[in-house]
This record gives C-alpha cells, sequence and structure tokens, in this order.
C-alpha cells in the first residue's frame, strides 16, 4: 500500500511540475504568433538558418515562434514531457550564430539525455532523477548552434506503435481524436504534425520514427546503425542489441529533413560517439532511369485499401517519370517477423518490466505479448499445433512456437539466424537488380487508442528493415478517404490470419478519415544519402501528377 501512494504521490509531483513551468511561460509564450513570428515559423529550416548567419533573425525570436507553437500542440495532443525553454533561452544567447544549425530549436523524443531534467521513459522509478551531462548527440547539436526546447512523449516500454504511460498520460493524433499518433516516438510525430516545430530527434528499434510518421504525416529516414550518435541516452531495455536501437531526424518538410542530416553528418558525429562509422557525407547522383522494386504485401498482411491507394499513387507516378518497376518478393517476411520479435524481447520483457513497480500498468499490446512469452512452453506448443493443425494458421503457430524467455544459446543461434537472413536478402537484392524498393510503412493507418492489444504482432512491414538494417524512409502522401478506402463488400475477417485479424480489427475507413497515410523508400545499409534522393525524387514525381501531401495547420 505504501508503494502505491508512494508512486501516485510521484506521478502527480510530475505533473505538477510540468504544468508549473508552462504556466511560468504564458506570459510570453501563450500569447498570439506576432506576424514576424508567422513568418519565421513558414520559413524552411535551410532558409532560417541562413538568416540567423546573416542577422536579419535573432535566434530568440524564433525560440519565441517554436515555443508559442509547441504549447498549442500540447494543449491539443499532450505531445510534451520535458519542457526546457528556459535553458533555451539561455542557449539563444550564446549558440554559435554561425553553424549550421544556428537558432534552430529542435526537440527530443523523452529518451534523450539533456543535462538538469529527468529522462523519465515514463517510469515512476525515473522521475526527479535529473541527468548530470547532455548526451553527445545534444553536444554536437547545441555545437551546431541548435537550441533543444522540449522532450516529447513515449510509451513505457518503448514497445508499441502507441504512445501513452502513467507519468504524461496519452498522446493524441492531431489528425483524428481517438487515434495514436504512433510509438514509441509518437509525441515527436504528434508535435511536428500539428506544427509545434519542425525538426526533432528519436529513436527506431522496430519502426518507431517510421510508423509514427506514417500515422501522423511526417518525414523520416531510418539510418543505418553508426551513422547517428547514439550513445549516452536512456533506454527501458538496456543491452538489447539483437536489434539495435537507432537514432534519427523527424521533419515537418522533405527539405528540412535533407538539411538537417546533412547538418549532422557534416559535424563529424564521430568525434562526439564512439559507435558512429566515420563517412562523411557523399554526394549522390541518381541514374535517369531506376530499376525500383515494390513489395505489394509482405504475406502476413495484405496493406489495407488506404495504404494500397497510397503506394499505387507512388507507382503510378513514378512509372510517369519512366522508370522501370518490377514485383521484389524478399526472404521469407514470417521469418523476419518471427527472428527480429525474438531478438527484440529475447528476455521476455524483464529488463523493462524490472524498472515498473507492481501497481504501474503499462501499454496494452505489450502485457499481451509478455503474457504469451512467458507462459511455459508446453502450453505454447499446444497452441501453435491447435493453430497449425486445426486452424491452419502457419504464421501465428510459428511466432507462437518461439516467442519465449531465451537462454544465452538460443540467443546466439537467434543471431546466427539474423545474419542468415540478412545474406538471404542481400541476395535477393543484388539477383533482382533493383536499386531502391517501395512499399507500405505499415498495413493500417494509425490505430485507434488501445489498438496495440489487437494488432500488437502486425509490425512487419517496419521491423523487417531493423532486423537487416536497411536505411529506409517515409514520406505522407495522402489521407484516409472514407469512400475511396472502404473495405470491399465481399472482404471477410474470418479468413485472414491472427495476425491480419489483429490488424484489421482495428481498421475502418468511415472513422479513419482524414489520417495521414504515407508509403516506405528503402536502400540497402549506409546508404542514407541515396535513400534521401530518392525521397525527393518522389515526392517531386507526385506532385508532378497532382498528388501534394497538405500539412495539418500550415500557417
Amino acid at each position: 500500500m505504501f508503494a502505491y501512494l508512494k508512486y501516485k504521490e510521484t506521478i502527480a509531483a510530475k505533473q505538477k511540475e510540468r504544468a508549473d513551468r508552462i504556466a511560468e511561460l504564458m506570459p510570453v509564450y501563450g500569447t498570439p504568433l506576432t506576424a514576424e513570428e508567422v513568418k519565421i515559423f513558414r520559413t524552411s529550416v535551410p532558409e532560417l538558418v541562413a538568416e540567423v548567419h546573416k542577422g536579419l533573425v535573432k535566434p530568440i525570436d524564433v525560440l519565441h515562434a517554436y515555443g508559442k507553437r509547441a504549447l498549442k500542440a500540447q494543449e491539443n495532443t499532450n505531445c510534451l514531457t520535458e519542457i526546457l525553454f528556459k535553458d533555451a533561452e539561455k542557449q539563444a544567447e550564446v549558440c554559435n550564430n554561425h553553424g549550421s544549425l544556428a537558432g534552430l530549436p529542435i526537440s527530443f523524443k523523452d529518451t534523450v539525455s539533456i543535462k538538469g531534467y529527468d529522462c523519465t521513459l515514463g517510469i515512476a522509478m525515473h522521475a526527479f532523477k535529473p541527468l548530470e551531462n547532455d548526451a553527445p548527440l545534444v553536444r554536437l547539436l547545441k555545437d551546431a548552434g541548435a537550441l533543444p526546447y522540449c522532450k516529447t512523449n513515449i510509451p513505457m516500454t518503448l514497445l508499441s506503435y502507441e504512445s501513452y504511460n502513467n507519468i504524461w498520460g496519452r498522446t493524441e493524433n492531431p489528425h483524428v481524436k481517438g487515434y495514436t499518433p504512433g510509438g514509441s516516438s509518437g509525441g515527436e510525430a504528434a508535435l511536428l504534425a500539428y506544427g509545434g516545430g519542425r525538426v526533432g530527434l528519436a529513436t527506431d528499434v522496430a519502426g518507431s520514427v517510421r510508423v509514427p510518421s506514417h500515422f501522423s504525416g511526417c518525414y523520416t529516414v531510418r539510418s543505418s546503425f553508426g551513422r547517428i550518435p547514439r550513445a549516452g541516452n536512456c533506454t527501458p531495455t538496456r543491452g538489447q542489441d539483437g536489434i539495435t536501437s537507432i537514432y534519427s531526424p523527424m521533419t515537418r518538410s522533405f527539405d528540412d529533413l535533407e538539411y538537417v542530416f546533412k547538418a549532422i553528418i557534416d559535424m563529424k558525429p564521430w568525434e562526439y560517439d564512439y559507435t558512429v562509422h566515420p563517412i562523411p557525407w557523399r554526394e549522390i547522383t541518381l541514374p535517369k532511369k531506376l530499376k525500383i522494386g515494390v513489395m505489394y504485401s509482405d504475406g502476413v498482411v495484405d496493406p489495407s485499401p488506404a495504404c494500397t491507394r497510397a503506394l499505387k499513387q507512388t507507382v503510378d507516378a513514378l512509372t510517369k517519370q519512366g522508370h522501370e518497376i518490377v514485383t521484389f518478393t524478399p526472404p521469407s517476411p514470417v521469418d523476419a517477423l518471427r527472428i527480429s520479435t525474438q531478438l527484440i524481447l529475447a528476455d521476455a520483457g524483464r529488463v523493462a518490466t524490472s524498472q515498473i513497480a507492481w501497481c504501474e500498468p503499462f501499454d496494452k499490446g505489450v502485457t499481451k505479448f509478455l503474457r504469451i512469452a512467458r507462459l511455459p512452453r508446453f502450453i505454447k506448443k499446444i497452441w501453435a499445433w491447435w493453430y497449425l493443425r486445426v486452424k491452419g494458421d502457419a504464421v501465428i503457430a510459428s511466432l507462437l512456437n518461439n516467442w519465449n524467455e531465451k537462454t544465452m544459446p538460443e540467443h546466439m543461434d537467434l543471431v546466427y539466424e539474423r545474419e542468415g537472413y540478412r545474406a538471404q536478402y542481400f541476395k535477393a537484392w543484388k539477383e533482382s537488380g533493383i536499386d531502391f524498393l517501395v512499399t507500405v510503412p505499415n498495413a493500417t493507418p494509425a490505430l485507434p487508442h488501445n489498438g496495440m492489444f489487437e494488432s500488437f504482432a502486425s509490425i512487419g512491414y517496419a521491423v523487417m528493415f531493423n532486423l537487416v538494417d536497411y536505411s529506409s524512409g517515409v514520406i505522407p502522401v495522402t489521407h484516409v478517404d472514407k469512400e475511396l478506402d472502404a473495405l470491399p463488400a465481399d472482404f471477410n475477417l474470418k479468413k485472414l490470419n491472427y495476425v491480419a485479424k489483429g490488424a484489421y480489427r482495428n481498421y475502418n475507413a468511415e472513422k479513419m478519415h482524414g489520417l495521414p497515410v504515407g508509403v516506405q523508400i528503402v536502400g540497402q545499409r549506409l546508404e542514407e544519402e541515396k535513400v534521401l534522393k530518392m525521397m525527393a525524387l518522389t515526392v517531386s514525381a507526385l506532385k508532378d501528377i497532382g498528388v501534394e501531401y497538405e500539412l495539418l495547420n500550415e500557417i
């Protein structure tokens, strides 16, 4: 009983701290945007930085504009955790006005370590333990002239496509209430999509920057391991290296994404973090005619009508540009899902949940998975046999047979299997002769709140590229249309496998009307510059056929 009271007291105190910080800021940041501040926010990052260099705009004025928008985003979506405005104001007075990110406010996922602030991860035991040092990524960005101004919401274990926890509450999708902005970088996506910022940094271990970008309407590129600093930050799954988490930028516009990624690489991040490869920025010229592979389905969950429409629009646009389009069939996507989910939760969530109090509820989808993973193996063997022999569902049978807490030899066997899958994927890519791969980021648009309870295993389109560590970006294409994207009259949920049923139980085009829909563009490992070029080409090709994504709350 004492532990429960202490837990409730901690949460109340942390929420009050955030509320007090916001209240203190309202005399300045609670006022309407001035005409000059509107102009500042409309200005792209490259142009804004150039104006700071010339002395035409002051960093403190940029911070005021972004800060006002961020508090509006917080009011409407509950996307913020730590409010850093006061320290950002001090930083604005001393920042590098000639750096590549001069005067630019940047938001961070709650996992990022920033001196003087908590890294709670939404978990009560981490509250009121301010960090003593900035992470290398934060130091790099500050050296480039950036202003860290806020941190954003996440799920407690970082293992969900939703973003809610007991300290900070639930983050809303800014497009349609009642839907998630994604996870685990959902707070970041909500902030950017609403218009509370232009640039943020977040992590991806199973789609955590790409799926929120798809759910909320942002731009991102998942970098391969070793391009962006990741050391010195916080994680609830410390020591998990079967599928390595990486940091990547998320932005409100594509031009900002390309500029910020290059700015980070040009700062020589390998001089800040031992995990970064010394690979300078590479200027890329793409061939006039590309061979583009399309993965129309992963064979586990067919894309929903809305996602299929966005993919078709993209393929049509690229075809009209004269590029060769071929169907790409990857090595078994079921194996990719089976291997990756085991590696990410090889300990059946023991490390992550060891930080969570007995009275502290967490994500429903993760809870469901952990309950399965911790069942006695003989029960799962029987369960898997029943699904395979009686229901004819080989997908869930394969997963159930393998979702267990691993011994060290079993984990080593999985790493060996991971490397074998990577070799198969590399071979399939080379034999196909493709330059890039285009597919959906997820089978459906954003999920309703608590939708991960049903859709917890439907992560294949994203996690596949974490498994092989390929560079992969997401661009928003369109929005769900309740008429164009309705399920066909002959759709039969009962005919689907267990994983697909979980995804489609949450699909309702009428309720989802207005939610963003994106596509995913994939290159091979450490090909971020090439992927960014392909993303630019795709945005331009879509525009040429009259498909131009409309941002929310443009001013």
